[in-house]
């Protein structure tokens, strides 16, 4: 059985444009670990789009479409003593001077894990993909638009899926969707959504431009609407491979 149960999803603005990185460094070098003392938590990324990634984006509405970073934390067991320690750690940790920064959100949820899928090139199975390598992602967030989301569902698991995979580039993708299995907190709840990340082996960039034809594809039934799709990078730089 999988050890990801959900996530937290933090989704925030781009950075102003006289941020001297302090901000990024503080997150990944003293926030970030510290949340690895909560019970369930299994993995913490952080991804970013700069540079020529906003113009990358497939589509985008309302405050969503001007995304600049995320952070997915992934959690599992004790699910909901996790959720309840999370949103308190940033409380403790202020008060003994650890979150000296504080940035706009645009969303913070904690969707269930639905589904997961490796490329069998990746050469992992599907339960670890998050934690392979990857030089970024592209993050997909949509609402229910339409009365037969649980038919499009079933077409991404059928047929969408496997057409994703198998597009050079994509080492594997998670989709997320809104739960009330666990109590949260009001802060996080919101409408119904389904976040879909799909881990890039290659250049962000180039294969989002390959798979847009099929992510638009999502949308044609009308079943859902994108809130956000578009490309963001790793933060941490890797060299498993050469250029």
């Amino acid at each position: 059985m999988i050890r990801v149960k959900a996530a937290f999803v933090s989704l925030t603005p781009p950075l102003p444009a006289d941020d001297d990185g302090s901000y990024l460094r503080w997150h990944l070098l003293d926030h970030m670990p510290e949340q690895y003392q909560l019970p369930g938590l299994v993995h913490a990324l952080r991804y970013i789009a700069d540079g020529d990634y906003p113009a990358a984006r497939i589509a985008g509405e309302g405050p969503l479409a001007d995304i600049g970073a995320a952070v997915t934390y992934l959690i599992g067991d004790p699910v909901q003593r996790t959720h309840d320690d999370f949103m308190e750690l940033g409380l403790r940790l202020a008060e003994v001077g650890r979150f000296p920064i504080r940035r706009p959100s645009l969303q913070l949820r904690m969707p269930a894990l639905l589904r997961w899928y490796a490329a069998p090139r990746a050469l992992v199975s599907a339960e670890v993909v998050p934690m392979r390598p990857h030089r970024g992602v592209l993050l997909l967030v949509e609402e229910p638009a339409g009365d037969d989301v649980d038919g499009w569902l079933n077409w991404l698991h059928t047929d969408h899926a496997p057409a994703l995979l198998d597009v050079p580039g994509v080492a594997g993708a998670w989709t997320f969707g809104s739960t009330d299995f666990w109590e949260q907190h009001p802060h996080i709840q919101g409408s119904p959504q389904y976040t879909t990340v799909v881990y890039l082996d290659e250049d962000p960039l180039a294969v989002t431009q390959r798979l847009t034809p099929l992510i638009e594809q999502r949308w044609a039934s009308g079943a859902v609407r994108p809130l956000f799709a578009g490309p963001l990078r790793s933060m941490v730089r890797w060299d498993a491979w050469p250029e």
